[in-house]
C-alpha cells in the first residue's frame, strides 16, 4: 500500500551505488503529436541523480531528431523527494501519493507548468489487495515484478495532467491522461533486466496499463510475458490476471502493436496499435530502449494514446544474441 511515507526517499541504512529511486513523469500532446518525459533517477547511495528532459515529435531511430533533449547525469540528489529545485532548472513538489506540481525552465524558451492529478489511488504492483498477481513471497515478488530488483517497490498512477508546455517557443495546453510511475530498489547496470511497458489512455476514461517481462532474444510473438497491470472502465479500477503483447518490430522500434489484458472480473481489453512518434532513449548507457507515444485504436474504432516501453539491456543481446526478428528488421524508419 502506498502512503504518504513513499512521498520520500525510501534509502536502506546500506544503500550502495546501485541502490535507485525512480519519477517517471510523462504527457502526451496528440494535436501536435508530442510526446513529453521527465524521468529522474537518484542514487542515494552515491549522491548523484540523473534528470532527464525530452520532446519528440516524429518516428525516427535518429536521437538528434528528438524536438528536445536535455539530460544531466550527475546533479546532486535532493535532501527530500517530496519537494526540491534542481540546477537544471526542475521543480517538483508531491501534494499527497496521487498529486503533484511539475515545473521546469530549460533552454531554448523551453518550459513546463503542469499539475498532475491521479485518477486512482497509486498502484502497488505488490499489494495483493489491489494486484492480483502480487506474489506475498518477497523473493518471488521480485521475480515476477518484470524488472527485478529494479521494482521491488513500485507503483502505477494514471493521471489528468494539465497545464502548458512551451518547445522551442512554440507554447501548447496541455490537457491529457497519461500513467506516471514511481520505483525503488537495487537497480544494477550488468544484468539488468530486459522488460516492456506499455500502457493506453482514452479521454472517455479507459485506461490499459501493463507491465511485461521480454525476451528479446526469441522470435515475434514469443517475447512478452504479462506481469503486472490493471484495467479502467467506468472509473473503476480493476487488476489484471492475464495479457498478450504483440511486436512487430523495425529494429527497436513497434511498427505495429496488438495489446490485449484482461482484468480479475474477466474483462478484456483488445487494441491495436501504431506509433505516433519514436525515438532511441537512452536510461541507461547500459540499456538502450526503444521508447514511442503510440496511438491505440479500440474495436469501436476510438482512438487513444500511450506509452510503449522495451529496453534492451546491451549485455543481453550483444555478442548475437538479439533475435533475427528484431535486427534484421533494423533500417531507417523517418
Amino acid at each position: 500500500m502506498i502512503t504518504e511515507r513513499q512521498l520520500e526517499f525510501q534509502t536502506p541504512a546500506d544503500a550502495n551505488h546501485q541502490w535507485a529511486e525512480t519519477l517517471w513523469l510523462g504527457l502526451h500532446i496528440p494535436e501536435a503529436n508530442l510526446y513529453g518525459w521527465v524521468y529522474q533517477v537518484f542514487r542515494a547511495g552515491v549522491g548523484v541523480m540523473t534528470c532527464d528532459v525530452e520532446f519528440v515529435d516524429r518516428c525516427s531511430d535518429q536521437m538528434f531528431d528528438a524536438r528536445y533533449v536535455d539530460i544531466h547525469n550527475h546533479l546532486p540528489i535532493p535532501a527530500s523527494l517530496r519537494s526540491y529545485t534542481l540546477p537544471n532548472g526542475l521543480s517538483f513538489e508531491s501534494h499527497s501519493p496521487r498529486s503533484y506540481r511539475l515545473d521546469y525552465v530549460g533552454v531554448d524558451d523551453t518550459e513546463m507548468h503542469l499539475d498532475i492529478a491521479g485518477i486512482h489511488e497509486p498502484y502497488d504492483i505488490h499489494d495483493p489487495n489491489l494486484d492480483p498477481m502480487a506474489q506475498p513471497d518477497p523473493a518471488q515478488a521480485v521475480e515476477h515484478s518484470g524488472f527485478g530488483t529494479a521494482y521491488a517497490g513500485h507503483f502505477d498512477l494514471t493521471a489528468r495532467v494539465t497545464g502548458t508546455v512551451k518547445v522551442r517557443g512554440t507554447e501548447y495546453p496541455v490537457d491529457c491522461l497519461a500513467t506516471q510511475n514511481h520505483s525503488w530498489g537495487p537497480r544494477p547496470e550488468r544484468g539488468m533486466r530486459p522488460m516492456g511497458y506499455v500502457n493506453a489512455q482514452f479521454e472517455d476514461g479507459r485506461v490499459v496499463q501493463s507491465i511485461w517481462g521480454f525476451d528479446p532474444t526469441a522470435p515475434d510473438g514469443q517475447q512478452h510475458t504479462f506481469k503486472h497491470g490493471y484495467l479502467i472502465r467506468d472509473g473503476q479500477l480493476t487488476g489484471a490476471v492475464a495479457g498478450s503483447l504483440g511486436v512487430r518490430h523495425r529494429g527497436m522500434a513497434p511498427a505495429e502493436l496488438t495489446l490485449a489484458v484482461t482484468d480479475a472480473d474477466g474483462r478484456t481489453e483488445t487494441l491495436t496499435g501504431v506509433p505516433a512518434t519514436y525515438n532511441l532513449w537512452v536510461p541507461y548507457g547500459s540499456c538502450p530502449t526503444g521508447l514511442s507515444m503510440v496511438r491505440w485504436t479500440a474495436p469501436d474504432g476510438s482512438v487513444g494514446y500511450g506509452t510503449s516501453l522495451e529496453g534492451y539491456p546491451l549485455d543481453a543481446v550483444t555478442g548475437g544474441k538479439l533475435h533475427s526478428d528484431i535486427a534484421e528488421s533494423a533500417g531507417v524508419i523517418r
